[in-house]
């Protein structure tokens, strides 16, 4: 039985919702302000504290003041301050070396430098187009002596501040093949190859990708395109070591690999969740499998979880980094600029991420000397790489297997539509 109340009653109902909702709404007001107002006070004791500070020093210090200096100094602190390791303050120049890193160029010498096991420093990757690749240095070759100073003497590490402090030249002495060379290198800019490509075993292909930016995708398609017209029937992504941070760029990849769906959700400060990347319906079919370790970083992290999420590849490695989370760059009216975390990502992961980190589907480690050597490894002597292959070796033979089989079963006399 239906039962009717007055308008009366209608309207007292509606007005005691409405009062409900202006309460609910001004305590939620005055917490905001109230939370406001304690930061404003913060912030005004923080800058009376430096405002003693600066008045003291300059009252009473014994010594020259570099305004600039001082001001960069207090910018960097600022941000060290926040107790976050992927925030940072970047000098103008710092900045415009970002944004063309961002750009695919970078400035320097264009070479991956480790601590080789006799302790002098090891060339893993030599940048083609770079001062390092057009002097004719090669990735194995060892560095021996930096200027006037002999590596194993003055140590690795300090060896290493020498080559990074010296601008814009180096002198560098190398050993190849017991062999002694010199080498004077000069700083510059040069496009970034960010990614390397080969074919092993069983027609399967290997994509090096060493970083993300923007024109990382179209060396990605140009790398897949040419490992399919040798007829490849299985991908190995390696994105051990892949420390980016740029996540679009690793997007428009899955965009290419993966069929239709998410990819990337970013969440702000605020819990607010804002849809940032999709795949269409293209992709590719075939066995894939994704090798990481812990310096796999960020949008490396995100492209393997989200392939992992499809159902797409395994992973193969070891733990990853844990860099679940996105930076944003806000240029200054100086032209410096601070790098902020604003928020984190997520995408198709289905609970992918452990504490942040990807856990391989399959835990392969390397030994220190391995780790160290990984670019000279022969396929056979890289254990990540060759648990890849094993995997997908058996996946392409069972493919093969159902294809003869589906061409067996069609009769001569049935016409099959392409």
């Amino acid at each position: 039985m239906n039962r009717k109340i007055s308008l009366g009653a209608a309207i007292s109902i509606a007005a005691i919702v409405a009062a409900f909702a202006v309460v609910i709404t001004y305590t939620a007001a005055i917490r905001i302000f109230d939370s406001r107002m304690s930061s404003v006070t913060e912030r005004q004791n923080m800058y009376q504290v430096l405002s003693e500070i600066d008045i003291t020093v300059r009252q009473n210090f014994d010594g020259d003041i570099s305004e600039n200096y001082l001001q960069r100094q207090l910018s960097q602190g600022y941000i060290l301050g926040l107790d976050d390791p992927y925030s940072a303050y970047l000098t103008a120049d710092e900045y415009q070396l970002a944004v063309n890193e961002s750009l695919g160029y970078t400035f320097g010498f264009g070479m991956e430098i480790a601590r080789a096991t006799d302790g002098s420093i090891l060339i893993n990757v030599v940048y083609e187009g770079s001062p390092a690749g057009k002097a004719g240095l090669q990735r194995g070759d060892r560095i021996v002596k930096v200027g006037d100073k002999d590596v194993l003497s003055v140590g690795y590490d300090k060896a290493i501040a020498l080559i990074a402090e010296s601008t814009p030249k180096v002198s560098l002495v190398v050993s190849r093949n017991g062999e002694k060379a010199g080498y004077e290198l000069t700083r510059s800019k040069f496009e970034t190859k960010s990614v390397a490509h080969r074919v092993t075993g069983e027609n399967v292909g290997v994509i090096t990708v060493y970083e993300f930016n923007a024109k990382t995708p179209a060396q990605f398609n140009a790398a897949l395109n040419d490992l399919r017209n040798q007829g490849v029937k299985g991908l190995v992504i390696d994105l051990r070591d892949n420390g980016g941070t740029h996540y679009q760029y690793a997007c428009e990849i899955l965009d290419t690999l993966l069929p239709s769906g998410k990819l990337m959700e970013v969440t702000d400060r605020e819990g607010n969740v804002t849809h940032k990347y999709n795949s269409d319906a293209k992709y590719i079919d075939m066995p894939m499998e994704v090798l990481v370790n812990e310096g796999t970083e960020g949008a490396s992290e995100l492209f393997a979880a989200v392939m992992m999420s499809y159902g797409k590849a395994e992973t193969v490695g070891y733990k990853t980094a844990g860099h679940d989370t996105v930076q944003e760059l806000f240029q200054l009216s100086n032209g410096s600029a601070v790098r902020l975390t604003t928020g984190r990502w997520s995408g198709a992961l289905d609970n992918i991420l452990t504490d942040g980190r990807i856990e391989p589907q399959f835990e392969v480690r390397l030994t220190t000397y391995q780790s160290t050597n990984r670019y000279l490894l022969a396929d056979k002597d890289d254990p990540q790489l060759q648990t890849a292959l094993d995997r997908i070796g058996p996946m392409i033979a069972a493919r093969e297997e159902a294809a003869q089989t589906d061409e067996e079963s069609v009769s001569p006399t049935e016409t099959v539509k392409e």
